[in-house]
């Protein structure tokens, strides 16, 4: 099963970057949303299966101490504390079909896109048992049209806390030069990397450029103007 959050989960937003992306001749809203969810190592199994077992073990219980039947182990103690602390998962990799749901709470679902791409995973292990999980979840779809849901993704970064569902799909699919959200997969008309040899989702061109998500913000509100 992949990565995904199935209850509302709290995370913190550290990063939120409105961009436009070139499809053809059309300029297209999109946006990178980078959050970080700290807590129990148990959330490595979120990523796999057996990675917390992988990277931490109880190093009382080896020396003999006397396990309880039928309780839960804890495993505070990180197995190989001289090996790195951070690391990639699925490095490079952009998954497309994830629901992402901003969560309300009694409020209902403020937020809640289909098709949207996870990518850019990392976790960081932290001696006690708690890690730190971090990642992007992109978007280009029509909803983005709306100006008032566009300007409050933008400032997420602002709201710290949030809560959010993220569901994986059925058939995890790689998101693929000329991703469009909701619709299939067509060649990409861009091909310009930038200094890192990335590309905005995986050969879109993006015209951002150097700006800030603020005046990033700002000039897709002025071209959306009628003159």
């Amino acid at each position: 099963m992949p990565f995904q959050l199935t209850e509302p989960t709290k995370v913190t937003i550290v990063n939120a970057n409105p961009r436009r992306e070139l499809h053809g001749e059309e300029k297209v809203r999109a946006i990178d949303i980078a959050f970080v969810i700290t807590g129990s190592n148990d959330l490595l199994d979120l990523l796999e299966p057996g990675l917390r077992e992988h990277h931490f073990c109880n190093k009382a219980a080896q020396a003999g101490q006397v396990e309880l039947p039928d309780i839960a182990i804890p495993l505070p103690n990180i197995r190989h504390p001289q090996l790195p602390l951070a690391y990639h998962y699925a490095k490079g990799q952009k998954w497309r079909g994830y629901r992402f749901i901003w969560d309300w709470g009694t409020e209902g679902e403020h937020v809640d896109f289909l098709d949207a791409v996870l990518c850019g995973l990392q976790y960081e292990l932290v001696e006690g048992g708690s890690v730190t999980i971090k990642g992007t979840i992109q978007y280009n779809g029509e909803e983005l049209q709306d100006n008032d849901r566009y300007g409050e993704l933008s400032g997420l970064a602002s709201e710290g806390e949030i809560y959010i569902k993220l569901l994986a799909p059925g058939e995890v699919m790689l998101a693929k030069k000329g991703y469009r959200a909701g619709k299939p997969d067509t060649p990409s008309t861009g091909g310009d990397s930038d200094g890192d040899g990335q590309q905005d989702l995986d050969g879109l061109d993006s015209d951002s450029g150097g700006l800030t998500p603020e005046q990033a913000l700002a000039n897709s509100f002025e071209e959306d103007s009628p003159i």
